[in-house]
C-alpha cells in the first residue's frame, strides 16, 4: 500500500509539474503575441504616415489599420477581465498594410522610371495617344489605391513606347527612301511628266463644257425620278390612310407634309438645272 500511495504522489506531482509548464508556456505565448501585435500596431501607423507624406492615397490602408486597432483593443479589454486573449488575430492586417505599403512605393518607383524612358523615347512627332491612355489608365489605378495593377500597366507602356517609336522610325526611314527615289524620278522623267500633264489639261479644257452639260443632265434625270418616287410614297400614304387604315391621322398629316416639303423643293431645283443646261448648251453651239 506504501509503495502504490508513493507511486500515486509521484503521479500527482509530476502532473502539477506538466501543468505549471503548460499555463506557463501558454502565458509566455499570449505575452510574445502580445509584443508582435503591439510592435504591428506601432509599424502600421508608421507606415501610413510615410504613405501620407509622399502623397498616396490612404483610404484603403486605413481601413485595415482601423480593423487591426479595433481588434488590438479588444484583445487588451478581455485581458483586463482575465479573459482568453489572442492577439495573433491582429498580425495579419498589419501584414496586409505593410504589403499595400510596399506594393505602392514599388509602383511609383517603377512608373517614374517608365516616364524616364518615356520623355527620353517619344518626341513630338510621334503619335503617342496610345501610350498616354496607358499612363493615364496608371494614374487611375494610383488613385483607386490598386497599386498591384500598376506593374503591368507599366510593362504595356514600354511596349506600346518601343512599338511607337520602331513604328516612327520604320515609317521615317520608308519616307525619306519614297521622297528620294521620286525626286530622281521626276529629275529622270520630267519632259514626259510635263507632256502628260499638258495633254490632260487640254483634254479637260476641250472636253470640259459637255462634262458638265452631261452632269447637269444626270442630275436633273435624278431629281425627276426622286420626284416621282415622293410621288408614289404619298399616294401609299393616302391609301394607307383613306382605304386601308393602317396609317394613323399623324402619320398620315406628317408624311403628307413632309413629302410635299421635298417635291416642291425639286421643283425649284429642276426649272435653275434646266437654265442652266440650257446656257451651257448654246455656249458648246
Amino acid at each position: 500500500m506504501r509503495t502504490k500511495n508513493k507511486f500515486t504522489i509521484i503521479l500527482v506531482f509530476l502532473a502539477t509539474i506538466i501543468l505549471i509548464d503548460t499555463v506557463y508556456a501558454l502565458s509566455a505565448s499570449n505575452s510574445t503575441k502580445q509584443e508582435l501585435a503591439t510592435q504591428c500596431i506601432k509599424d502600421s501607423q508608421q507606415y501610413i504616415k510615410d504613405m501620407h507624406e509622399n502623397n498616396f492615397s490612404i483610404q484603403r490602408i486605413n481601413e485595415s489599420f482601423k480593423q487591426a486597432e479595433s481588434l488590438y483593443n479588444s484583445q487588451i479589454l478581455l485581458g483586463t477581465q482575465n479573459k482568453s486573449t489572442d492577439f495573433s488575430l491582429v498580425i495579419p492586417y498589419c501584414d496586409e498594410i505593410k504589403i499595400i505599403k510596399d506594393t505602392a512605393f514599388e509602383a511609383r518607383y517603377e512608373f517614374e522610371a517608365f516616364l524616364i524612358f518615356y520623355n527620353e523615347s517619344i518626341t513630338r512627332q510621334m503619335n503617342s495617344s496610345s501610350i498616354e491612355l496607358i499612363i493615364s489608365e496608371i494614374h487611375e489605378e494610383f488613385t483607386s489605391e490598386r497599386y498591384e495593377n500598376v506593374k503591368p500597366l507599366v510593362e504595356k507602356a514600354y511596349q506600346e513606347t518601343i512599338s511607337v517609336k520602331s513604328s516612327y522610325t520604320s515609317l521615317n526611314v520608308f519616307y525619306k527612301a519614297t521622297t528620294k527615289s521620286l525626286k530622281q524620278f521626276f529629275i529622270d522623267n520630267w519632259v514626259y511628266i510635263a507632256s502628260v500633264i499638258v495633254f490632260i489639261l487640254l483634254i479637260l479644257i476641250i472636253f470640259r463644257r459637255p462634262f458638265l452639260k452631261y452632269r447637269l443632265k444626270r442630275k436633273i434625270s435624278y431629281l425627276q425620278l426622286r420626284k416621282t418616287t415622293l410621288k408614289e410614297l404619298i399616294m401609299r400614304t393616302q391609301e394607307g390612310y383613306f382605304n386601308k387604315g393602317n396609317v394613323s391621322e399623324g402619320t398620315y398629316n406628317l408624311r403628307t407634309k413632309k413629302f410635299a416639303d421635298l417635291v416642291r423643293d425639286i421643283d425649284r431645283q429642276i426649272p435653275l438645272l434646266e437654265e442652266e443646261y440650257i446656257k451651257l448648251e448654246k455656249k458648246i453651239k
